[in-house]
């Protein structure tokens, strides 16, 4: 029996053209089906909406990153979690419009027998793994074994760690499964247009920044995982980035510009934090992000109230619709093998010339020219044999330098490496930064008793209980 869905996806009244008033053409008693590519399509912009947002009810990453300060209401860079419910939109949002869409999704295309069905369903199940792993890196112990089943109002938390032992193993599946060149059609594939052999660098990279997530706390399965990979399958240009190519009009256009300029708002600047680290090296990349105030680069106070006139704003290429939204870059991947190459894994390569590509492919990515990464490299600051520290303090900062557009990243970047130097708010202390997210609160009214065992198995609800990977 075919699975019925009402239509409710923005995303397919996008692909029709028109906009209506859905509530007029609805048969309650013949919904209409969804196909399973469609499906795919609506989870998987859902999820990239996610992660590349910068509304303070969404996404608060670039926040939590310091990568942005807050003008007049700081309420998110003062680690309020609770007024606008930050980790309840993080949770519904994927478990309810990127896990359910991605899981009906396989069921409709097994019923309708689609054509490169096991293709299919390994890119779908990368998907699923991204997500999983972002719920877990959020919040700790999540829903999964049990989750998604209409039929259980209570589902049990998983352990993280058991968690991501199985994520890895289908990614693995799923990088095995991919074979031939055609998956879904370049109409039905929002980031890869179709292309199977980027979905499957796309898998083998995520798979390589989970094995190097285990490092501290189970050493040879990170090793293990590490070490299966090839260098030639992952992310290593520009050009294969995980990332959808947003469009110049509504309503497929980025998320930062709902938020940056068509809510006619002006809630973010660049902040302290990240300007007092980048004017000194004389960062390329400062004018891709920010504009100047009376020609210098000027950062809010983090955690405060800032006025906007008197410290950089966002950029205007920040502010372009079309702008891409990427969620693994080869900058990302390339700091990743040279930490997996300083960790004593068996890659190929040096941890120098990896550390190199990272930041020459983040400067390149954001428009810079091959001069400016000669420059900048050429700075006994910057330069991996003498800039400061030991090498994790060198690949934590120019990695979460790197990571500007990736909030989430960047404030894990702070997590595993514990070396970027961050500001506390006023009244706070560094002790207070987050170290994840709150567990929603409909949970307690809908799940308590799960809630209540999961809460004591990670070491408390809290905002500063770390995550079971971050054991530094």
């Amino acid at each position: 029996m075919k699975k019925h869905i009402i239509l409710l996806f923005s995303l397919v009244l996008a692909l029709s053209g028109c906009e209506i008033d859905e509530s007029l053409n609805r048969d309650q008693k013949n919904p209409t089906i969804v196909p399973g590519d469609a499906l795919f399509t609506n989870g998987t912009r859902n999820l990239f909406d996610l992660m590349n947002s910068c509304s303070v009810n969404e996404n608060v990453f670039r926040l939590y990153a310091q990568y942005w300060a807050q003008t007049t209401y700081p309420d998110e860079s003062q680690y309020n979690q609770i007024t606008r419910n930050n980790g309840g939109y993080i949770w519904n949002t994927l478990y309810r419009d990127v896990l359910q869409d991605l899981k009906g999704s396989k069921e409709v295309l097994a019923e309708e027998g689609a054509s490169n069905l096991t293709n299919k369903n390994a890119i779908i199940s990368v998907m699923e793994v991204y997500a999983y792993s972002v719920l877990v890196d959020t919040f700790g112990d999540v829903p999964y074994t049990e989750a998604l089943d209409p039929t259980n109002s209570s589902p049990k938390y998983d352990d993280a760690a058991t968690i991501y032992i199985d994520l890895i193993s289908k990614l693995n599946t799923a990088i095995s499964d991919m074979s031939g060149s055609e998956g879904f059609s370049s109409a039905q594939d929002p980031i890869y247009n179709g292309d199977l052999t980027k979905w499957k660098k796309a898998a083998t990279s995520l798979k390589l920044r989970m094995g190097l997530r285990l490092a501290d706390v189970n050493a040879s399965l990170a090793q293990q995982t590490v070490e299966s990979i090839s260098v030639s399958d992952l992310i290593t240009t520009n050009d294969d980035n995980f990332g959808i190519q947003y469009l110049g009009s509504a309503p497929n256009t980025n998320p930062l510009w709902v938020s940056l300029v068509q809510s006619g708002r002006n809630d973010f600047i660049a902040a302290n934090t990240y300007i007092d680290v980048l004017n000194p090296l004389n960062d390329p990349r400062r004018p891709f992000f920010f504009n100047t105030v009376n020609g210098d680069y000027v950062g809010g106070t983090y955690g405060s109230a800032n006025n906007a006139s008197v410290n950089s704003n966002l950029s205007d290429l920040m502010k372009t619709p079309d702008l891409i939204g990427s969620i693994i870059t080869a900058s990302e991947v390339n700091f990743l093998l040279a930490e997996a190459v300083e960790r004593g894994y068996s890659v190929t390569g040096t941890a120098e010339a990896y550390y190199d590509a990272g930041v020459s492919t983040s400067i390149l990515e954001w428009g810079g020219e091959q001069a400016d990464v000669d420059t900048y490299l050429a700075q006994t600051e910057v330069a991996y044999t003498t800039a400061a520290g030991d090498w994790k303090q060198k690949i934590a900062q120019q990695k979460w330098i790197a990571m500007f557009n990736n909030g989430f990243e960047g404030w894990t970047t702070w997590r595993i490496f514990d070396t970027l130097t961050f500001n506390a708010p006023e009244g706070q202390t560094l002790a207070d930064i987050p170290t994840r997210f709150l567990y929603p609160v409909t949970e307690a009214t809908l799940n308590g008793t799960q809630l209540d065992a999961a809460a004591a198995a990670i070491g408390g609800d809290t905002k500063t209980t770390k995550v079971f990977w971050d054991a530094q």
